[in-house]
């Protein structure tokens, strides 16, 4: 932050004096033209020598300048470390109060921590004497807890012996009614089945008697034709009647 500030601080002054410098350098050297065209005549030195003069001239102003700069940004920088001085003495000041009182608040804390100390000796004997007595009951609770598992795994492995009985039945339960089911269904499927097969089958005896009596009569109608017909010695064209008999549809 302090180096920022000088950086700051020597920028203003350097621009401002660079400005009034410049006008006057600008006044000079104009002077200096002037001059030297009105006696550039009776002048000793030529025109390039003027010019290097007129350069080494503003070299040096520029130089002066730069070092006016310097000088007031160094003074502004001794002002501030006299100023941040005098803050660091106050603040040395108020921290050797402060000290002070750190100290006199210690001796204060060591009194009470030599008190705390004998309070934390009184207590330390009280917590070894509740230390026994908490192993004493954690050996008891331990021991009830334990029986209470016991007694905990005894009820569940009854539980699941009862649920698993229970289980078995159910599905010896649920197969059988199962396989009445299956065993219904198939019967009545078989049922239904011979059922179709013998109304098939009483279907085709009654095409198969409708057929017969339709034969015979045709055969008795042939039987009469051929009765009627003269039996001479064509006898041999004809059929007999007992040759119907055999005759099949």
């Amino acid at each position: 932050m302090l180096d920022n500030e000088k950086v700051q601080s020597r920028e203003v002054p350097e621009d401002t004096e660079k400005s009034g410098d410049q006008s006057d350098n600008s006044s000079d050297i104009q002077c200096m033209h002037s001059c030297t065209l009105a006696k550039e005549d009776s002048c000793i030195w030529d025109s390039n020598e003027i010019q290097v003069l007129r350069r080494a001239f503003k070299a040096t102003n520029d130089e002066n300048v730069r070092l006016r700069s310097e000088l007031g940004v160094l003074q502004e920088d001794v002002q501030k470390m006299t100023v941040e001085r005098c803050a660091q003495r106050k603040l040395l000041a108020t921290t050797q109060q402060r000290l002070h009182a750190a100290e006199t608040a210690n001796k204060r804390l060591q009194m009470l921590v030599n008190h705390l100390k004998t309070e934390l000796d009184h207590t330390t004997t009280d917590l070894d004497r509740l230390r026994s007595v908490e192993a004493e009951w954690t050996y008891v609770n331990g021991r009830l807890q334990k029986m209470q598992l016991e007694l905990s795994t005894a009820h569940c492995r009854h539980d699941n012996d009862v649920a698993a009985a229970e289980a078995k039945w159910l599905k010896v339960l649920e197969e059988q009614s199962l396989m009445e089911t299956a065993v219904k269904t198939q019967l009545n499927n078989d049922v239904g089945k011979l059922v179709e097969k013998v109304e098939g089958l009483e279907q085709q005896l009654d095409e198969e008697r409708a057929d017969h009596s339709r034969t015979r009569k045709c055969l008795e109608h042939l039987r009469v034709h051929f009765s009627s017909l003269p039996t001479s010695d064509q006898k041999s064209n004809y059929t007999h009647q007992d040759e119907l008999v055999h005759w099949t549809y």
